[in-house]
């Protein structure tokens, strides 16, 4: 209704007064307006003098005799105290209040529940976002918030309700999984290298060869690249105009085995991959090329050096930070060693991330949460608008809308990411594992304690696939190998069940082997009463996998058990992970192996700590419970330890770190004090193990040792130091470093420290490869597959497991399993809900910039569809990210209805999204503002929910146009009526005396 006329604003606001229609209002219709204003005015928003006037005539529309919990807040208490009794709950949803008790009706009584536990929430939100409240406190807050947030959202997803129907976050009638499967990629850019792709590459001569290989059906072939054959200078676009000229020359052959000629005669090439130079956002320059989904390419050098990558762990003085993963490559493996290059990588924390996007235009001081709010709906409306029909094209949105598994580093928050190993393969490719906190590239992770996770860098560090192991519980990792075939195989613990076969609770040994391009082949789980850890792997000549580590219980009817952790052996077929053979070995002490090895004879070496001495065991690999010669070292010292062992022809050598100075008699250097890193060397005699030297390598704080490897007569050990080596300066608070010892003799004949500024870098492990610099690192190629073509179904690309499953239930009927099978795709899936909901359910999915991603909607004019959680672990819809929950019928999240509804006390209630969606939280002011907003609009919901479950008979007379519009009012409607009339009288300046109506 429009009842002004102005010509200078609102009220005249220039020098013309305001036109004036006078209008009379009927005090029903004045009722009507009143409770129209009511149910749009969010309570807490509003000012004290408009809370009491509200309270003053809340009541309009409903019984006099209900005292809602909004309309009884004391406005003497203040903040403090109110965060003082919130802080003190136990139970924010409390239904033995006697305020909620003393009702019957489900649905005042979850509303008011509802309304108090909000609340509350906000009283903290409101603190925790005041300029006084101190940032230390803010953890406090949080953690009470979250106690009380996980209530509310338990009871909104389990009350059986009336009228009403609640949800935690929107309502909804579609859902998309929020992960993609990927797509492979045909385009590669290789690191920019140079200012000016016109200038000669400094470091070539010209007389440098590389191989460009490209794989196509199955068959390689390998195209030698001459640089001596480049006209002009050795710039990029002259060496790219070469390789181009090179590939080009291969011509495509008919069926005939004759030169395949185009229209005009001429040869047509072989493949379609071309080389460019690229152009990063900063104006550098690289080499690029653009290929085909039937090519794969690599490359290769004709010379290069062995190179050290060393896996380590940085965490920050400033505990905000999260642990991150870094590689370091060092180079002058023959004369002096050298920190050449170094990335750094980390997981992401999706729920942090998503709260960051959401307020990330927020500014501490000045803009107001509600704003940021409306502004997300805003968005969201926008891409409603254009997701609304059937037949739209999403395909705009879906790519460029931000999702969670395409995060721009500006927003991205890092989740802890710790190394525990690293390997290279034989194209060169380096492979690191460790523990995680966090998601990484499709694969959310679910765990409650930390996921493993493994990725496959190439040598210029571009990531080319992360897997997580996919547990509901805890995981870690202590072992990797690669095999002949550049497969890999981890090993560690895990508390959940990752095979069908795991029914015993308890902490279980496991192995995990999969290809090279990310592929399970199989997983392996020691399902025993005690705990089990694998520590170590290693493969034999077949590629069986052995692996190595603890058991506190017997492992078969004849493995024996001696008390405490015994040493673990077991034997896997290298093809289908079947137990081939175990040893279990020990006695009532402790007794673990923490390396193992595969002697030259074909038998199994494996170093051990027993009772805390170091020990050399040889085991027969016909029978691992033979033992076939052993040596014991000495005491590693409390808290002492073994990392790593590794063996060359009959030597062997363990590496780790004591605080014994006399381990062992032949000993290079002393002990500096304190903890010190070790490396200790024996000889296989066959049927003897045999010691040969110990050396030292620390400094007067404590230092470690965490892996050695061996090549060329050289020993290379990465390790940790709190101080400083000689020769060497401290950059951190704890540095990594790298020694080169001469195999021989132990002597060192170098040494390398390197870290960052204010950090701890802790070194998990070290890696050799031949493959390492060469004309490709100067171009800014890597060595090895430049991309991997992957299996893009569910279980391989996200960390969904075979077996795992959710379930749907059609308009609450009986709830239906769907689990994933090998193989499958999105499509698969999709297909699968279908033929479960009966054809009452849309399941498709759906190809996006980054890949297949799976929708799930209820049909027009269709019953609604509950998704239903798998069990903890095993559910599919947190791994691909879709929350689970009701899907409505369009018609009933839009309002829209054919028929035209009669309102009466039949047609009360509704749908209401509280919009509270996200792991929220107070952790910093500006999250606790976006937070605070989001709560009063969900307060505001609560209320209109409550609103809705109350009969109203004036709305009843005017919407479906029955008699008594006209008729008195009640008196205690007239009384409201009255009194809101002499305000409106007074704020216009204008009265009309004996009127029951209002005029103005």
């Amino acid at each position: 209704m429009a009842f002004f006329g102005t010509s200078g604003g609102l009220f005249g606001g220039g020098t013309s007064s305001p036109s004036i229609q006078i209008v009379g209002v009927g005090a029903n219709l004045l009722s009507m307006a009143m409770s129209a204003k009511l149910t749009q005015a969010g309570y807490n928003s509003l000012s004290l003098a408009d809370r009491q006037a509200i309270n003053s005539g809340a009541r309009l529309d409903s019984d006099p005799a209900v005292i809602t919990p909004w309309e009884q807040v004391s406005e003497t208490r203040t903040l403090n105290q109110k965060v003082r009794e919130a802080r003190a709950l136990t139970n924010f949803i409390d239904l033995r209040d006697s305020f909620i008790s003393g009702t019957e009706d489900p649905d005042k009584q979850a509303t008011f529940a509802i309304y108090k536990a909000l609340d509350n929430l906000r009283a903290l939100a409101e603190y925790a976002a005041d300029s006084k409240t101190s940032t230390s406190s803010l953890g406090r807050l949080d953690a009470q918030f979250q106690m009380g947030f996980g209530q509310v959202r338990d009871y909104i997803s389990e009350v059986d309700l009336d009228k009403l129907a609640l949800f935690m976050g929107d309502k909804e009638y579609t859902v998309d999984s929020t992960v993609r499967l990927g797509k492979d990629q045909t385009n590669f850019v290789g690191s920019a290298i140079m200012d000016n792709p016109d200038t000669a590459i400094a470091g070539l001569t010209g007389s440098e060869v590389f191989t460009v290989s490209i794989t196509k059906f199955g068959v390689k072939e390998d195209i030698e690249v001459d640089l001596a054959g480049v006209a002009g200078d050795l710039t990029l676009n002259n060496i790219v105009d070469h390789i181009n000229t090179q590939i080009q020359a291969i011509p495509q052959l008919d069926e005939n085995g004759d030169i395949k000629l185009d229209g005009d005669g001429n040869p047509v090439s072989k493949y379609g991959t071309e080389f460019t130079v690229n152009r990063t956002a900063d104006g550098k320059y690289g080499i690029a090329y653009t290929g085909t989904l039937l090519e794969e390419v690599g490359f290769s050098a004709a010379v290069m050096e062995p190179t050290l990558y060393v896996a380590s762990t940085t965490s920050y003085l400033d505990e905000e930070y999260a642990r991150t993963g870094r590689v370091t490559e060092i180079n002058g493996l023959s004369g002096t060693l050298t920190v050449d290059n170094s990335f750094d990588f980390a997981s992401t924390d999706l729920a942090a991330t998503d709260i960051k996007e959401r307020t990330a235009d927020l500014d501490d001081d000045d803009l107001d949460p509600k704003l940021a709010a409306l502004r997300d709906e805003m968005l969201a409306d926008a891409k409603a608008d254009v997701t609304g029909s059937d037949e739209a094209d999403t395909s705009s949105v879906d790519e460029n809308a931000t999702s969670l598994t395409n995060i721009d580093s500006d927003v991205k928050v890092n989740a802890d990411t710790e190394t525990r190993r690293i390997v290279v393969d034989s194209e060169g490719s380096i492979y690191v594992v460790g523990q995680t906190a966090g998601s990484m590239d499709h694969q959310i992770n679910t765990s409650e304690g930390g996921d493993v996770y493994l990725t496959k860098f190439d040598s210029e560090g571009n990531v080319q696939f992360s897997r997580l192991l996919g547990v509901g519980g805890e995981a870690d990792v202590f072992g990797i190998t690669v095999d002949s075939q550049d497969n890999v195989i981890i090993t560690g613990q895990t508390d959940s069940a990752l095979t069908a076969d795991d029914v015993f609770d308890g902490k279980d040994a496991f192995v995990t082997k999969l290809t090279k391009r990310g592929d399970e082949v199989f997983t392996y789980q020691l399902d025993k009463i005690g705990d089990a850890a694998g520590l170590s792997v290693t493969v034999d000549a077949n590629d069986d996998v052995i692996i190595g580590g603890y058991t506190r219980t017997a492992i078969s009817a004849t493995s024996g058990f001696g008390g405490g952790r015994d040493s673990l052996v077991l034997k896997l077929d290298g093809a289908t992970g079947d137990l081939t053979s175990s040893a279990v070995i020990g006695a009532a002490t402790n007794e673990e192996v923490k390396g193992i090895a595969l002697a030259s004879d074909g038998n199994i070496l494996i170093a051990t700590e027993e009772d805390g001495q170091a020990v050399i065991r040889k085991l027969d690999a016909a029978d691992l419970s033979v033992e076939l010669a052993s040596y014991t070292l000495g005491d590693l010292g409390t808290g002492g330890s073994i990392e790593k062992m590794i063996v060359d022809g009959n030597d062997i050598y363990i590496a780790g770190l004591t605080n014994d100075a006399s381990l062992g008699t032949n000993i290079n250097g002393a002990a500096a004090g304190g903890y010190d890193g070790f490396v200790a060397k024996f000889t296989d005699g066959g049927g003897s193990v045999s010691y040969d030297y110990t050396t030292y390598l620390g400094t007067t704080g404590t230092d470690s040792i965490a892996d050695v490897t061996v090549a060329s007569g050289k020993l290379y050990v990465a390790g940790s130091t709190e101080d400083i080596l000689a020769g060497e300066a401290s950059t951190g608070l704890v540095d990594g470093f790298v020694a080169r010892l001469d195999a021989a003799t132990g002597a060192i004949e170098d040494q390398e420290q390197f870290g960052r500024s204010l950090a701890r870098s802790e070194v998990s492990g070290v890696a050799f490869t031949e493959k390492g610099n060469s004309v490709l690192s100067t171009l800014g190629l890597p060595v090895g597959p430049a991309q991997t073509y992957q299996d893009r179904s569910v279980a391989t690309q996200t960390s969904v497991r075979e077996g795992d499953h959710f379930y749907i239930s059609i308009d609450g009927g009986r709830k239906k399993k769907i689990e994933i099978q090998a193989g499958d795709t999105f499509d698969d899936l999709a297909r699968r809900i279908r033929i479960a909901g009966g054809g009452k359910v849309k399941a498709e999915y759906s190809t996006t910039s980054e890949g297949q991603k799976l929708k799930i909607s209820t049909l027009d004019g269709g019953p609604s569809v509950d998704l239903l959680a798998g069990e903890d672990g095993f559910d599919i819809l947190k791994k691909i990210g879709i929350t689970p929950g009701k899907l409505l019928p369009k018609e009933e999240v839009f309002g829209i209805s054919d028929e035209e509804e009669e309102y009466s006390e039949e047609t009360l209630g509704g749908v209401f999204g509280l919009k509270l969606e996200g792991a929220l939280n107070l952790q910093d002011k500006t999250t606790a503002k976006y937070v605070l907003g989001l709560l009063d609009d969900a307060i505001g919901t609560i209320q209109r929910a409550y609103r809705s479950t109350i009969f109203d008979p004036v709305k009843a007379s005017l919407l479906n146009q029955k008699p008594g519009l006209n008729s008195a009012p009640s008196p205690y409607m007239a009384a409201r009526i009255a009194n809101y009339t002499d305000a409106l009288n007074r704020l216009t300046g204008y009265s009309q005396a004996g009127s029951s109506g209002g005029f103005f």
